[in-house]
């Protein structure tokens, strides 16, 4: 049927069908949902001023990867307010979070170049900072990264700083067009992306060998199965989906690859986009030029607004071990805690 298969249409695998069409080579993509993105998914609501992004929002810095497609599209990039404002108790506080957390990241960075690894609460525990700071610390690490403190070690924490230093990594953008505009465009650089992209076609097993590939598919909304052959396979679905034992069936295994997937951890998240008449926080002066709220409540300690674009919603963030309450839970649920 092709030369090569891509599988998911996600990021990756939308770039890499963009790739392999340019070199001339004969490719299709075969996606399981009736959407492309992945983890990009962005909502258009008549009733807000701007898109609202369920998925990825932040350019973190400049990597070319994306700027490329910003500058190529062309798509309007605009700066995130970054100031953030202090709450405990439901009270402003007045510490500046960032530079403390900015000064125990670069204690954590100099500990991982000069000893072993180890978690980052063992770091923490080490250092003589002040227990508000280490607090604020953790809940930076835990949000982040979707991580519990106990578990990310700060060598993977430290070659993170340092690939975000080379991209100007402390700065962050959005799309005013909405993230899902990365992968539009993506798509629509492919030659008759209509005959080389497939949607709803859930992959259930990859039977091959060198040079010969056969990709058993179910369709997701009739049921009917098909193969679809070719010379390669290029695998770009997530890292859950490799580690789910329902998930695609390889014969044989690619084993070092599917160990080493099974070997990684993915955190959790819960988001929540709240959309009001008015920004009711503005009429706050000590919040009106907030880019982020970061608390210790037990659950959505974080939340940003859409500076330095003012529009009535406020988006919630609970990860890592602030997301294991919520997970389960009914729509309802989530959103009445948030």
């Amino acid at each position: 049927d092709c030369e090569v298969v891509v599988i998911g249409a996600g990021a990756a695998g939308l770039a890499a069908l963009r790739e392999l069409d340019r070199a001339g080579c004969s490719a299709l993509c075969l996606e399981a949902r009736q959407r492309i993105g992945g983890r990009i998914f962005t909502i258009h609501d008549p009733l807000s001023p701007l898109p609202i992004e369920l998925g990825a929002e932040f350019i973190h810095g400049r990597p070319r990867e994306i700027w490329n497609i910003v500058n190529a599209a062309p798509l309007t990039a605009y700066d995130c307010g970054d100031t953030a404002i202090r709450l405990q108790d439901g009270q402003i506080r007045d510490e500046e979070a960032w530079a403390a957390i900015g000064r125990v990241m670069a204690d954590m960075r100099l500990a991982a170049r000069q000893g072993p690894d180890r978690p980052f609460s063992e770091f923490l525990a080490s250092t003589v900072h002040t227990d508000d700071a280490k607090r604020w610390a953790a809940g930076y690490v835990e949000g982040f990264n979707a991580a519990r403190q106990e578990i990310v070690g700060i060598a993977s924490l430290a070659q993170d700083a340092a690939a975000s230093d080379e991209i100007d990594g402390d700065r962050a953008f959005r799309l005013v067009n909405g993230y899902r505009s990365v992968p539009l465009h993506l798509l629509a650089s492919v030659a008759e992306p209509a005959r080389r992209l497939r949607l709803n076609c859930i992959v259930e097993s990859i039977v091959w060998k060198p040079g010969a590939v056969s990709v058993h598919v179910r369709h997701a909304l009739t049921g009917h199965h098909r193969t679809v052959r070719s010379r390669r396979a290029v695998v770009t679905v997530p890292l859950g989906v490799l580690q789910a034992s329902n998930a695609i069936h390889f014969e044989p295994e690619p084993h070092a690859a599917i160990q080493a997937a099974r070997r990684l951890a993915v955190g959790q998240v819960m988001r929540v986009v709240l959309r009001f008449q008015e920004a009711f926080w503005e009429e706050i002066p000590n919040l009106s030029f907030a880019g982020f709220l970061l608390s210790d409540e037990p659950v959505f300690p974080t939340w940003w607004t859409p500076l330095s674009v003012r529009a009535p919603f406020i988006t919630g963030w609970s990860a890592g071990p602030h997301a294991d309450s919520l997970l389960g839970r009914k729509q309802d649920c989530v959103i009445s805690q948030a």
